[in-house]
């Protein structure tokens, strides 16, 4: 089971340290101390700001009188719109998700599309926005405007690379490296142990005690065997110096006759003691429902949905829905032209679905099947399905087919981020199925989600449990901060065709 078990990827070690005294657990708690840790995304966000800005500005000011600036001001305008620019598309385009951060190829590939949508936007910005504004000779001309902008990507490109090689650099020098100290050896100190597994080395380091550690019995395959030269420590002060613990996490079974006295220390001298169930949700950015139990989310903090809130979500939803029509009209006509040409049928689709409190709506799609391709009922999207037409496959994958929604959005009957809105009858079989499923409709529907950004198309019960799990951490942590940042990130999927169906 757990005992002896060493990963060389992931630096997880078992080990069974032997039960404390009582009455020492409180002795010496002096140097237990909570390190200061630098956050991965956190620092190479900072470390790209920084590099970006120096960069782009050295340049910038290098040849500005060859591109028409008249004075400071101006110029400094043009670099911090190339700055936030390059750093909010890079964040839309996942350069600082966990999945690139010790990957340098897919961190500057993400890095490179995030900075090459940057110059399709800026280019016009500063042709025909700026320069009205401030009237900036440097953006009268089209030639110009294109110059800057690429001086400014290929800057950004290169101290990009070179923030991540540096990021690298402190990476094996484990300046972000976390100690997590886990106690439990049953079925869900397991589970945990094969989630960290996958945890790089350089990030994160796990160890495990068996319950003997608060005065309980460890499972009977649990030899209590100490490895990775872990001697049997006496107080929580000998464990926090001996393997420098960040974070302790009570993962037992059976939590009858222990004494959770002896993890005062720990929780006393500021280092993190979570459960079970906020740290898997913490680490997983999902509450799953396999484990959960309705008490606890019944007790847990979060599902905050203040009138404030309701009211500039729908300020947001009105504001950018509609500049996002506006924006794409003339691409709609085209794409409603070819739509007719392909096969001569109706343009846009209306399908009945399922949003807040259970109320039901028609949705709006541009229309990617056969005309009469329900026929026989309602079925599960699949893969490559044979009912979708030419013009059709190429919508779903670039996610067109779901523009029309904003009208929906306009009119309330969704909302840009929120859970996806099902058909009744699937909602009527996934109620049944799935506990928690009618939890979703707490929210308006959204035409993106934490879920959509998280996982991939579900054409299943299972991806619909899995997709679940993802909507509740959304419900649980609802803001309006975190809407933007799921619209940024949407165009990750977007850009490189993930999840279409």
């Amino acid at each position: 089971m757990l005992d002896g078990l060493t990963s060389p990827k992931s630096g997880v070690a078992v080990g069974d340290i032997a039960a404390i005294p009582g009455n020492r657990q409180f002795m010496q708690t002096g140097s237990m101390r909570r390190r200061f840790l630098l956050r991965p995304a956190v620092t190479l966000m900072t470390l790209d700001l920084v590099l970006m800005s120096a960069s782009i500005a050295g340049f910038i000011f290098a040849i500005r009188d060859r591109l028409g600036f008249l004075g400071v001001a101006d110029t400094l305008i043009a670099i911090i719109c190339l700055v936030a620019a390059s750093g909010t598309l890079a964040y839309g385009t996942g350069a600082y998700r966990h999945d690139s951060f010790l990957d340098f190829s897919t961190a500057t590939t993400r890095l490179a599309v995030g900075l090459g949508v940057g110059v399709l936007f800026l280019v016009p910005l500063f042709h025909f926005g700026w320069v009205r504004i401030y009237g900036v000779p440097a953006f009268l001309s089209i030639t110009r405007s294109l110059t800057i902008v690429l001086v400014g990507a290929g800057a950004g490109l290169c101290s990009g690379m070179l923030s991540r090689l540096v990021f690298l650099a402190m990476a094996r020098r484990q300046w972000f490296g976390r100690t997590i100290l886990i106690i439990g050896s049953g079925k869900r100190a397991c589970y945990l142990r094969d989630i960290l597994a996958r945890a790089d080395r350089r990030l994160t380091q796990v160890y495990f005690l068996t319950e003997t550690y608060l005065g309980g019995t460890a499972p009977a395959d649990v030899s209590g065997r100490i490895v990775d030269g872990l001697s049997a420590a006496s107080s929580p002060d000998e464990l926090a110096t001996t393997l420098h613990v960040d974070q302790v996490v009570l993962a037992v079974d059976d939590a009858t006759g222990l004494r959770f006295d002896h993890l005062l220390p720990w929780k006393a001298t500021g280092i993190p003691v979570l459960d079970f169930n906020t740290f898997l949700e913490r680490e997983t950015g999902r509450v799953d429902i396999t484990w959960t139990e309705p008490d606890w989310l019944l007790y847990s903090e979060g599902f905050h949905f203040g009138h404030l809130d309701r009211a500039l979500k729908r300020l947001l939803d009105v504001s950018v829905s509609a500049s996002l029509l506006l924006l794409t009209l003339p691409a709609l006509l085209i794409v409603a032209v070819a739509i007719v040409l392909d096969d001569f049928g109706p343009v846009f689709y209306k399908q009945e679905r399922v949003s807040y409190a259970g109320r039901r709506f028609w949705i709006i799609k541009f229309r990617t099947m056969r005309v009469n391709a329900e026929a026989n009922g309602a079925v599960w999207a699949s893969e490559n399905d044979p009912r979708t037409t030419r013009i059709g496959r190429i919508l779903r994958r670039t996610r067109v087919d779901e523009i029309p929604q904003l009208i929906n959005v306009l009119r309330g009957d969704m909302s840009l981020v929120g859970p996806r809105p099902e058909r009744p009858v699937f909602v009527d079989d996934l109620s049944r199925e799935i506990g928690l499923y009618h939890l979703r409709h707490s929210v308006k529907a959204g035409l993106t989600g934490w879920a959509q950004i998280n996982y991939p198309y579900g054409a299943s019960v299972e991806d619909a449990a899995r997709k679940l799990e993802y909507d509740l951490y959304y419900l649980k942590h609802f803001s309006l901060v975190r809407d933007i940042a799921i619209m940024l990130q949407t165009l990750r999927i977007l850009l490189f065709a993930k999840g279409g169906r």
